[in-house]
């Protein structure tokens, strides 16, 4: 009579229910008659594992292809008859692999009101990696993607971002929308309040350039005519710089209109839009919203929301409300070193800069001229034309117009009263204005707190006598 170890076992045959699908994760135990205390495999999908000992396979397959995989059995004296499945292991939905960058709404508790960014890598293989930032707390991320064969529902993330005892983790879910042009989520925090995440994946490289975007665009940063003489607010505007690639990276060099100064990159989605988020004021103030470039008509456009907390400053140590800037601009192309700015003839008393509001006795007009070759030249400082004591300087290759003026808020016969201040505008293409603010002490004390005003500058169209 044969020992019942002799005899081999038997592996049930199975169907898989559906094709697999790379970062799809897989759960199935091998079935069996008789007696069996080892398995092998050969073919099966990198990404897969089978345990040896009990016959179960998980994991989530790496590389798509079409597979053979055989098993068999073992009971330590006789191995079963080979197992033979053949299985398709579809590919991540087209589009999902790349990087993506997406906002996180601004919440009291849960981000400061300062709002939050979350950028992830995806590769290939489903798996992901990056941060998320919320206010002050920036946190490393990796995850592998969830998804199903035919791509619906979309792809999707999740994981957990820790924060200090006693509070629970808080945790964020994502999509991938089949297309691969934009990620949407949520914040959730244990006790059910959620914020929204949502955002775009970077949409250019260097197999797929950035062309109708390549260059300078120059864009101004203005408050909403609402806010306009309420002092709770920089009365002037900001501006910033941004440099297309022809990869889609775009370089900001921006400067806000309390003089705040910020370099950064980030990249450019599929409509010509790109997320901006930056804390500021040693993490007490942020800016925060999406700014689009328009190919067609090489215009930007956008809302940024900014908000400043009390801080120890002499710009609004007070802080200032979350409100949003108007952001508008265009495709900056220099001029030649036959033509002149803006197509401003070449003569004398042709430009003016417009000072308003920061805190002035009075708003004002500075006339100056702008000669061949776009020289620039003003009236001497203190001069009848030039009381203000004003000096600027232009560079025709960024667009950034900058000056100060010794005696800015020029007060007749109190020349001891008189203010100093500087002031920074960027030329913005498709207005022919040069774009920006004055910032003013309000006295002249040394540690007398600073506004700032708005400052234009502009063809003169005034007759001079």
């Amino acid at each position: 009579m044969l020992q019942a170890a002799s005899i081999a076992p038997v592996l049930s045959p199975f169907e898989p229910e559906s094709n697999g699908v790379v970062s799809g994760e897989v759960t199935h135990q091998l079935e069996y008659t008789g007696t069996a205390t080892s398995f092998s495999v050969t073919g099966l999908p990198r990404g897969l594992t089978l345990n040896t000992k009990t016959g179960l396979i998980t994991g989530r397959p790496l590389v798509a292809g079409e597979y053979t995989i055989v098993f068999a059995a073992f009971n330590g004296t006789a191995k079963s008859a080979s197992l033979t499945i053949p299985w398709t292991v579809e590919p991540l939905p087209e589009g999902t692999a790349g990087s993506y960058y997406a906002l996180l709404d601004r919440h009291s508790w849960y981000n400061g009101g300062f709002g939050g960014s979350l950028q992830i890598t995806v590769t290939l293989t489903g798996t992901y990696s990056g941060y998320i930032t919320r206010g002050i707390h920036r946190t490393q991320i990796s995850g592998v993607l969830d998804t199903v064969p035919g791509g619906t529902p979309a792809p999707a993330g999740s994981f957990l971002v820790p924060r200090r005892s006693p509070y629970d983790p808080l945790t964020v879910s994502f999509s991938l929308p089949v297309g691969g042009s934009s990620i949407t989520g949520t914040l959730n925090e244990p006790e059910g309040d959620v914020i929204q995440l949502s955002g775009y994946k970077a949409a250019f490289s260097k197999t797929s350039p950035a062309s109708a975007y390549v260059g300078q665009w120059n864009t101004a940063l203005e408050l909403p005519a609402e806010l306009v003489g309420n002092d709770t607010y920089p009365q002037g505007a900001g501006w910033a710089i941004q440099s297309v690639s022809s990869t889609g990276t775009v370089a900001w060099i921006s400067r806000l209109a309390d003089g705040t100064a910020n370099t950064f990159s980030t990249a450019l989605g599929v409509d010509g839009q790109t997320a901006v988020h930056l804390m500021l004021y040693s993490y007490s103030g942020s800016v925060q919203g999406t700014l689009f470039f328009d190919s067609e008509d090489d215009v930007t456009e956008g809302s940024l929301g900014w908000v400043k907390g009390a801080v120890s400053s002499r710009s609004y140590s007070a802080g200032f409300p979350l409100h949003f800037l108007n952001a508008n601009g265009g495709l900056y192309t220099p001029p030649a070193s036959n033509e002149m700015i803006f197509g401003i003839p070449a003569g004398t008393n042709n430009a003016r800069l417009i000072f308003s509001e920061g805190g002035l006795s009075s708003d004002f007009v500075q006339i100056f001229s702008i000669g061949a070759r776009n020289v620039i030249s003003i009236p001497s400082a203190g001069s009848a034309g030039n009381p203000y004591k004003i000096a600027l300087s232009a560079n025709f290759r960024t667009g950034i117009v900058s000056g100060s003026g010794t005696a800015l808020d020029f007060i007749l016969n109190e020349p001891q009263n008189s203010r100093p201040g500087t002031f920074s505008s960027l030329l913005i293409p498709g207005r022919e204005q040069s774009v920006g603010h004055f910032l003013l002490p309000t006295s002249t004390s040394r540690t007398a707190p600073i506004l700032s005003g708005k400052l234009i500058g502009e063809e003169n169209t005034i007759e001079i006598n």
